[in-house]
């Protein structure tokens, strides 16, 4: 009897050791420049409609949000774009990929973004390329919120830990012309 508890008390910690590595998702930070030369394509739109569903194996679970594009600022990835990433709830299964987006509906949002299959696309730098935009109620002026970075290791943060763990609101154009440099055009729909 003692041998059993032994092996069975070995087993759970092995689970517990192994669940509580493979829950741990390390990022390379990217700044806010960085994010903007690396993206193909940088847009302000709202999230109109999120779908998860299995892929022809069924083996993974996808999720996709479709985002109108009411503003873009890099790239021309036309009226509306295709997001995809791992992971999402089909039939009662839920697959989790920690640090992975949450999408709302009508949600406001700047995305960065790089190509990936069937012409979808994902975010830049994982969870990093993803920002709310809040906007006054009284003027109808655009402001981007830069959430402190939570849920993931970052690997190569900034010495200044301010730069990763404050929130922040930003004037959507000084954001935009942080983001993309001179590159940064006016405005274009």
């Amino acid at each position: 009897m003692k041998t059993l508890f032994r092996i069975v008390s070995a087993i759970i910690l092995a689970q517990i050791a192994f669940f509580g590595v493979s829950a741990a998702t390390q990022i390379v930070y990217q700044s806010l420049d960085q994010l903007g030369a690396n993206a193909s394509a940088v847009v302000v739109g709202k999230v109109a409609a999120v779908r998860s569903y299995w892929n022809e194996d069924h083996t993974k679970i996808f999720t996709e949000t479709t985002v109108t594009v009411d503003e873009s600022f890099k790239g021309q990835p036309g009226a509306s774009v295709r997001v995809v990433q791992l992971g999402g709830t089909v039939d009662n299964v839920q697959v989790t990929a920690h640090g992975a987006l949450q999408w709302k509906p009508e949600e406001e949002i700047v995305l960065f973004l790089e190509p990936a299959a069937d012409g979808a696309f994902q975010v830049s730098g994982f969870s990093q390329g993803k920002f709310q935009v809040e906007r006054d109620p009284r003027t109808g002026a655009a402001y981007v919120m830069r959430p402190a970075l939570a849920g993931a290791e970052f690997v190569g943060t900034p010495d200044d830990k301010a730069a990763v763990e404050e929130v922040d609101r930003t004037p959507l154009q000084d954001f935009m012309a942080e983001a993309l440099g001179d590159a940064a055009p006016a405005r274009k729909n």
